[in-house]
């Protein structure tokens, strides 16, 4: 059973996500905020394994409300939920800690499935968003990136794996190559890439359309 907790001041949205999510036999909606405040009082109490976290909140904004949550329970799996695709906030919703981000637009099913790939370990993304990521990429890639980092096929294959949460050690072993092995292709991409750590380097391999979600 998934335990899914919304945190939203659009009351209509809100009560169509908790039908909706009533209707699916193997997840339960174990509660509900209006504002940031309310929902980390609530989420003090009680346990859920996923939270959709509106980035527009009253009272304090989505980010500020995750950055807090993620203090008190860094194992808590954050979905960002907007209307608002500024890639800039996606970014830092991903620093934060968060796993997903959907967007508004989305229909119900789209969530459902953000839910269970993020309940499952992996991140999500909704097209729209990724799509929004590419959009803004267009116009800056060659002044702002000048050419793609030239990466090895084994540097791509690390890469992926890094993409999907394997540790070092398990990277290591789907590889057959050693840990020292896999640390040095890690920082040879983060510094191809010029960004600071694992999570950066993912973000930017999205951004510039070199892996996949």
């Amino acid at each position: 059973m998934i335990k899914v907790f919304i945190i939203d001041d659009h009351k209509i949205l809100l009560e169509s996500i908790v039908t909706f999510l009533k209707s699916k036999a193997h997840i339960i909606c174990v509660g509900s905020a209006l504002t940031g405040k309310e929902g980390v009082e609530k989420l003090s109490i009680i346990k859920t394994d996923i939270v959709l976290m509106d980035i527009g909140l009253p009272d304090m904004s989505g980010l500020d409300c995750t950055e807090l949550l993620m203090k008190n329970n860094p194992e808590l799996k954050i979905i960002g939920l907007s209307g608002y695709l500024e890639i800039s906030v996606v970014k830092k919703m991903f620093k934060l800690g968060a796993k997903g981000y959907v967007s508004k637009s989305c229909g119900m099913e789209e969530l459902f499935d953000a839910i269970q790939q993020v309940h499952n370990g992996k991140n999500y993304v909704s097209p729209s968003v990724q799509s929004a990521f590419l959009n803004e990429l267009s116009g800056v890639l060659t002044s702002k990136y000048n050419v793609l980092p030239q990466i090895t096929k084994r540097e791509l294959e690390v890469l992926n794996l890094i993409k999907e949460e394997f540790t070092t050690s398990q990277i290591s072993d789907k590889l057959f190559i050693s840990v020292n092995t896999v640390e040095s292709h890690r920082k040879n991409l983060i510094s191809k890439f010029q960004v600071k750590n694992a999570v950066g380097l993912i973000i930017k391999a999205l951004e510039l359309n070199i892996i996949k979600l």
